[in-house]
């Protein structure tokens, strides 16, 4: 069976790299395959310079409004449809400058964290505006700061929650396409805080690939919890998977407590707690395999189980 191991994504080719963001995309209906990326605006700028003809500037605007595809990316990658935000983001496209950012926040974290992005854009010569890539910083109770440089694409991105998810030391699970194997995968992943960052300011990546044995919908049946609607179990399998920490119910001594759960993909197992966050053993890990998180004990703040 293979076990974990230490993995920079940013410098894999990552180009087949499906992660859930796309799904967030699908289930609104938005697929990538429908937006633009650097290399469909120099496609459109050959098609229009055919015959020298030239462009009719509002037939262009209703083919792509590029704002309103740009405001549409902020919100389902998680950051919001605020108004200064979509202010922010007109006048950095209105300005003179090749590159600019946008600043924002988040309440997805725990009540102790506080967590900062920052959207990094870069203008094209052909007239391209593309949110390239994220940073996301978390700065805990204790003043200490933890960031990480997200990149932006379509085939390779991770959702605001799910940067979240990460800095604060759980698990996300993705598809992507491994350079060792060249073959297309399903891993869990987390940060691996005990290695020193890459030379890019990142950390590195702990991988549990497919063949180390994480099944979520057994680990869930496992665990003895208990759904109300059958539709319950899926969505908190989902859920689980994007690394949230899922409000449940399971049985323990013949009575049904009201607690919650996070997936701990190198068990293979839940960490089930009860509602003040206090761990309950009912589901023990394979031996000699447990290792609690530190970053997950306090005051946990109940996340959506809709993925």
């Amino acid at each position: 069976m293979m076990g974990s191991e230490s993995f920079r994504f940013e410098e894999a080719d990552s180009k087949n790299q499906k992660s859930s963001q796309q799904l967030d995309w699908e289930e609104n209906n938005l697929n990538f395959e429908d937006l633009f990326s650097p290399d469909d605006f120099k496609e459109k700028d050959q098609k229009l310079n055919i015959n020298n003809q030239t462009p009719n500037i509002m037939e262009t605007q209703k083919e792509f409004d590029q704002v309103e595809y740009l405001k549409n990316q902020m919100k389902y990658l998680g950051f919001g449809e605020g108004e200064k935000l979509h202010k922010d983001l007109e006048k950095g496209i209105k300005s003179k400058n090749q590159q600019f950012e946008i600043k924002t926040t988040s309440d997805k974290a725990l009540p102790e964290n506080k967590v900062d992005f920052t959207l990094k854009f870069n203008k094209t010569d052909s007239g391209g505006i593309f949110l390239n890539s994220y940073n996301a910083k978390l700065t805990n109770e204790k003043n200490e700061e933890i960031s990480h440089n997200f990149p932006v694409n379509r085939e390779n991105t991770f959702t605001a929650k799910e940067a979240i998810n990460l800095l604060e030391g759980r698990s996300v699970k993705i598809e992507f396409h491994n350079p060792k194997s060249d073959q297309q995968e399903t891993a869990f992943v987390q940060f691996n805080f005990e290695e020193p960052k890459t030379e890019k300011g990142n950390y590195l990546f702990q991988n549990f690939y497919k063949n180390y044995g994480v099944e979520t919908d057994k680990i869930v049946e496992k665990s003895n919890l208990i759904f109300d609607k059958p539709e319950y179990k899926e969505n908190t399998i989902k859920s689980l998977e994007k690394g949230n920490i899922v409000k449940v119910k399971f049985e323990q001594d013949d009575k049904v407590i009201e607690g919650k759960a996070i997936l701990n993909p190198q068990n293979r197992n839940l960490k089930l707690y009860d509602s003040d966050m206090n761990r309950i053993n009912t589901n023990k890990p394979l031996e000699g395999l447990e290792q609690d998180n530190k970053h997950e004990k306090n005051n946990v703040k109940e996340q959506s189980i809709k993925r």
